[in-house]
């Protein structure tokens, strides 16, 4: 028992300082949500929506709760199947701004604590491994994306996945069928994660193997057998139980083919290696206006690593190159650093020369051409914990004197860069009463409900009437699902069966909704305007119209009463539309 208690302090220790970070939202954890406006209120619908379909016996990777008629595939919408099923009992009791909230509180910490357990086994220093499973879990990936994609902090499987692969490659003091049944357990359940980071977490393993083989090829040679007796066994366990989710994302109803996001956009910059973004503490006036330039916004910008940690790497690598540990970390840091930068070199916010680089080869794979290069740089954290994990060591052993004590300085100002910016975003969910109140029972059961604001693609810089665009799907969980809607930010096929973007196929009552919730004025209902949206509302069988809080609420409210020809009825912050025939 003396021996786990190191291993739950560090736990508590990781799980206070992600509850310290977000303390701006857990002081009214069930309205004010961490992060900022857009993804946020998509996964607390898809959070939501796990127990939902689940408890009603409907298929969890398929609604057609949002986008009706037609439905989403929700697996390219990434629905976090494992996540969904653990935080259920917080969905209930409390709602899903507190569900998403201890998701991503837990996402850190678990990380941290994930990264800790394997980064002591690989170094043997506890504190060296405290310290590199705080420099992962709180990583400028980890707080970037922490702006709100929970699927992409929840980063148990990297560590996990490098313990096991360790135990098959390399230690071998299991049977191989125990480790081989860990991984294929880890991957199925990364699978119901987040399919992204289960793809990207076997690519940097191969190129592990790859650097491993290059290191210490005859000692390897000898433990190949049980190494791939193991991964056998992993694919054993794996392939059935993936094969018909994978079946079903690739060749299932409302599949999307092609690529989902434009390439050559969310890359790592050049400059951000160096130059920190607004979630890090440190961040001088004259640097605040330099991220904004590069592509793919704040939540994508996850590489800083700050001239001071990458000093401290080059030495580590330099001075303890004869330690296979390190010439691993440093050699696949290395690549890892160089393929985050994507297809062609971007500097400032714009591509330079044009200069070709590795992965735009990769991208021309099957699959790779939907991973987005910057979040390679998940894995150059784990790297860079457990180089100075084993710096950490090599102090406590090894060196003495003003040696020493300048080593310890030198981390002490790496892990300063590294701070993250307090306090943390947290965005305000309102609900308006109407949803919860029995007044939501008059919309018949299972029908189709028009809602405004129309929920638009999701993203970090909402325009002006933006902002809570997402909040109708929060507000259809607050019904507990009692009506569809033909809206939703989820990845669809459009009619040549590419991605959408991230909302509904393209329809006339979406583009003038969007255009009058982002402050334009009412539109001429003319005869053409009126038969469009008409149709579109046949087509999508609505019974009731409902406008809630927005910004150009007014001209929503307008739009509609000229279009149904009566005035809506207000009731529980909302004005609705009853019995909508059309």
């Amino acid at each position: 028992m003396s021996r786990l208690l190191p291993s739950v302090w560090a736990f508590i220790a990781y799980l206070v300082g992600a509850i310290v970070l977000f303390s701006s939202s857990w002081v009214n954890p069930t309205y004010l949500s961490i992060g900022v406006a857009g993804d946020p209120q998509l996964f607390m619908w898809l959070l939501a929506w796990v127990p939902f379909s689940i408890s009603h016996w409907v298929n969890p990777l398929f609604t057609n709760f949002l986008i009706y008629p037609q439905g989403a595939n929700l697996l390219w919408t990434l629905v976090p199947i494992v996540p969904g099923l653990i935080v259920s009992p917080v969905m209930f009791w409390l709602g899903p701004v507190a569900a998403y909230n201890v998701v991503m509180t837990l996402a850190l910490a678990t990380s941290a604590w994930c990264a800790y357990i394997a980064i002591y086994a690989l170094v043997g220093d506890r504190i060296g491994a405290v310290l590199g499973g705080a420099i992962f879990g709180f990583s400028p990936y980890m707080l970037a994306h922490s702006l709100g994609h929970p699927n992409l902090v929840i980063a148990f499987t990297p560590p996990l996945a490098l313990l096991t692969l360790a135990e098959l490659f390399v230690w071998q003091r299991r049977p191989a069928w125990q480790a081989g049944l860990a991984l294929g357990g880890l991957a199925f359940a990364q699978l119901l994660t987040t399919p992204e980071i289960l793809l990207t977490t076997a690519f940097v393993g191969a190129l592990g193997a790859a650097v491993l083989v290059a290191i210490k090829p005859q000692e390897l040679g000898s433990h190949l057998r049980h190494a791939v007796t193991g991964l056998v066994v992993a694919g054993v366990v794996f392939v059935p139980l993936a094969a018909p989710l994978l079946a079903f994302m690739f060749v299932g109803p409302q599949h999307v083919s092609g690529v989902v996001r434009q390439q050559d956009i969310f890359v790592t910059d050049l400059l951000n290696f160096v130059i920190p973004t607004r979630v890090m503490l440190l961040l001088p006036s004259s640097f605040a206006s330099l991220s904004r330039q590069w592509t793919g916004g704040d939540a994508e910008a996850n590489a800083y690593i700050g001239v001071p940690l990458i000093a401290m790497l080059g030495f580590i690598s330099i001075r303890w190159r004869s330690y296979p540990i390190i010439v691993l970390s440093a050699a696949l840091g290395a690549v890892i650093a160089l393929l985050s930068l994507g297809p062609h070199l971007h500097l400032g916010g714009t591509i330079h020369f044009h200069i070709p680089l590795p992965w735009l080869v990769l991208q021309k794979l099957p699959l790779f051409d939907n991973v987005l290069p910057a979040r390679l740089m998940l894995f150059f954290y784990l790297l860079a914990g457990i180089a100075v994990a084993a710096f950490v060591r090599e102090l406590r052993l090894h060196i003495t004197g003003w040696r020493m004590r300048a080593g310890w300085v030198w981390i002490a100002v790496s892990v300063l860069t590294l701070l993250p910016a307090i306090p943390w975003p947290a965005t305000p969910n309102a609900v308006p009463e109407f949803f919860s109140s029995a007044e939501v029972a008059r919309i018949p059961a299972g029908s189709v409900a028009l809602v405004a604001p129309f929920p638009s693609a999701p993203g970090f810089q909402p325009g002006p009437g933006q902002d809570l665009a997402d909040s109708a799907m929060l507000w259809q969980v607050a019904s507990n699902m009692r009506y569809r809607m033909p809206e939703g930010s989820l990845i669809v096929p459009d009619v040549d069966g590419r991605s959408t973007g991230g909302r509904p196929p393209a329809s006339v009552t979406q583009s003038t909704m969007i255009a009058i919730q982002e402050g334009g004025n009412t539109p001429v209902l003319t005869p053409y305007l009126k038969a469009a949206v008409t149709a579109d509302l046949h087509r999508w069988q609505v019974r009731t119209v409902i406008v809630g809080p927005m910004y150009n609420q007014a001209a929503m409210v307008g739009f509609f009463a000229s279009l149904l020809g009566r005035e809506a009825q207000q009731v529980g912050g909302v004005l609705v539309w009853w019995d909508v025939e059309v």
